[in-house]
C-alpha cells in the first residue's frame, strides 16, 4: 500500500496554504489489487477521507466492505465544521483503514481506536516520515501553537543578496521568481519590512492563474513589520491581497498575530536585518535559498550579526532538497533540533519522493 499512500501524499500537497487551521490531508480508495477507486484531498469544506467517498458513490460504488481508504492522517474524531470523519468510514463499512500519521491534535484523536472497536482492521505508520515531512507545518503549529517559519532568500555565488549600491532586482532568474510564487501559494501569510518595502516595493503575492488548479481564491495575508511609513501608492497596497501592519520590529507580536490566526505556514521574504533577528532568536524552521551563478564580490551579505563569537554558537541546519530551478540552484535547509526533530529519523528519507 505504499503506492497508495504516496498518492494520497501527493494529492494532500495541493491543499498546501488552503487547509489553516487545519492539516493537508489526501485520501484513496483502492480494491484489494490495490488498483484506486476514488481518491479526495481536503482544501477546506469536506475532509479529504469524505471527498473521496462520495467520489467512490458518485461513480456507482455503493459497498465497500472489500476496500481500503488509505489516509496521510489518521481519520478526525471529533464534530467541528464537519461531523467526525471515523463515523463516516464506519457507515460506509471499510474492510481497513491504513494511515501514515496519528492525528497530534487532542481534540480530533482518537479516530483509529474507535474504528477498530467497530471491527474495521486500521494500519498505521505506512510512510510516516514522508507524510510527516509533508504536513510539517501543521505537526509544528499543532504541537507547539507556533507557526513553520519559511525564510526565502535569493543570493549571489559569493552570498550576497544585493549589490554595493543595494540593487537587487533581479539577481535570480524568472524560472526562481516563478518558483517562489508557489511558496507563496503554500503560505497563509507573508511576512516582509518596511525597508524592504521602501527598497524594492514587492507585491508579495503568487500571481497565478486562476485557471492553475493548485491557485487559491484568497491570496496569502501580507505583513509588513516595522516603525517607518509607507507609500500609499507601493505595490504591498495594492487590492490583490489583505495588507496588515505591524508598527514595530516586535517578533512577539508577530507570532501572537500567526497563533491568533492559526496559521500553519509563514513566509518572510526581507533583508539580511529582520532575517538575522529571526536567525538570532530560533525562530527560522527552514530557508530556501535560490543561488544564481554569478559574483558580486562587494554587497549585501545574506544575515549580519548573529552574536556569534565562536564556533559552538553557531546556527546550524540539515540539508534537505536541493535541484536546480532554470539556471538556478534551489537549496532548501531545515533546522536542526526542531520541535519535529523525533519525527524526522532520518534527514535524507524523504529525498526525491516529492
Amino acid at each position: 500500500m505504499q503506492r497508495a499512500m504516496l498518492r494520497a501524499n501527493k494529492l494532500s500537497l495541493r491543499g498546501l496554504g488552503r487547509t489553516s487551521p487545519n492539516p493537508i490531508v489526501g485520501a484513496v480508495i483502492v480494491n484489494d489489487d490495490g488498483q484506486e477507486i476514488a481518491s479526495g484531498f481536503h482544501v477546506g469544506g469536506d475532509h479529504a477521507e469524505i471527498v473521496a467517498i462520495k467520489n467512490a458513490q458518485s461513480s456507482g460504488i455503493s459497498d465497500f466492505s472489500s476496500l481500503t481508504l488509505v489516509v496521510t492522517l489518521e481519520p478526525c474524531n471529533h464534530h467541528g465544521k464537519t461531523p467526525p470523519c471515523s463515523d463516516a468510514i464506519i457507515k460506509a463499512g471499510f474492510a481497513r483503514v491504513i494511515y501514515a500519521v496519528a492525528d497530534l491534535n487532542p481534540v480530533a484523536r482518537g479516530g483509529a481506536e474507535k474504528i477498530r472497536e467497530a471491527g474495521i482492521e486500521v494500519i498505521d505508520g505506512i510512510e510516516k516520515e514522508y507524510v510527516a515531512y509533508s504536513n510539517r507545518a501543521w505537526l509544528k503549529k499543532v504541537t507547539t501553537g507556533a507557526p513553520w517559519i519559511i525564510t526565502k532568500i535569493a543570493v549571489s555565488l559569493d552570498g550576497k543578496i544585493a549589490a554595493a549600491d543595494g540593487s537587487s532586482k533581479w539577481i535570480t532568474s524568472d524560472d526562481a521568481r516563478a518558483d517562489v510564487a508557489i511558496l507563496r501559494n503554500q503560505s497563509d501569510a507573508i511576512v516582509t519590512t518596511t525597508e524592504t518595502v521602501m527598497q524594492d516595493n514587492p507585491d508579495l503575492t503568487p500571481r497565478f492563474q486562476s485557471e492553475n488548479p493548485t491557485s487559491r481564491s484568497v491570496n496569502p495575508v501580507r505583513i509588513v513589520i516595522g516603525n517607518r511609513e509607507i507609500s500609499a501608492d507601493a505595490s504591498i497596497n495594492n487590492d490583490r491581497a489583505e495588507t496588515r501592519f505591524i508598527k514595530s520590529r516586535s517578533l512577539t507580536e508577530l507570532l501572537d498575530m500567526a497563533k491568533a490566526e492559526g496559521w500553519n505556514q509563514v513566509m518572510v521574504e526581507s533583508g539580511a536585518r529582520f532575517n538575522s533577528a529571526l536567525f538570532e532568536a530560533d525562530l527560522v524552521d527552514e530557508i530556501v535559498i535560490y543561488q544564481a551563478p554569478t559574483l558580486l564580490g562587494s554587497g549585501k551579505d545574506l544575515a549580519g550579526d548573529l552574536s556569534i563569537s565562536t564556533l559552538t554558537d553557531r546556527k546550524d541546519f540539515s540539508f534537505g532538497e536541493i535541484h536546480r530551478v532554470g539556471r538556478d540552484l534551489r537549496t532548501q535547509l531545515l533546522r536542526k533540533n526542531s520541535a519535529l526533530a523525533e519525527i524526522f529519523t532520518s534527514e535524507f528519507s524523504v529525498a526525491g519522493k516529492r
